[in-house]
């Protein structure tokens, strides 16, 4: 069995990103030029790797200190249902430990997932620009 390899420090490629994004409902649409810039201006990350392939990712916006966002959790679909979304977030959370509030965006059919890990559903005012 291939060993799977989890990346804090190297970024992946626009393409190889591309290729999950593809995959998604929400992130399909996205043009590498975009992606080019996003992952410029990353600094918090993982990636899961085997034989050298991209096959999950996830990132968070921060200011290091008040509040983080976790965003854009994604698994290859071969490989979903292994627990490796769930390695992506715990690798996320050890990256964010200090920071006053964590937020995510999700669906509902992936709240009981983000549960496991402390998060919960909150009925505040939100907007969207």
């Amino acid at each position: 069995m291939t060993k799977l390899e989890i990346n804090i420090t190297q970024l992946p490629s626009e393409k190889e990103l591309k290729k999950l994004f593809s995959q998604t409902t929400w992130a399909s649409k996205r043009k590498n030029q975009d992606i080019r810039k996003m992952l410029e201006n990353l600094n918090v990350f993982v990636t899961i790797r085997k034989n050298s392939a991209l096959i999950g990712f996830g990132r968070a916006i921060t200011d290091g200190i008040y509040r983080a966002l976790i965003d854009d959790i994604i698994v290859d679909n071969s490989y979903q249902k292994r627990g490796l979304g769930k390695v992506i977030v715990e690798n996320l959370l050890k990256q964010l430990v200090g920071i006053d509030e964590i937020f995510l965006n999700t669906k509902p059919d992936l709240e009981e997932f983000y549960k496991k890990f402390g998060f919960a559903k909150v009925r505040t005012i939100t907007m969207k620009k």
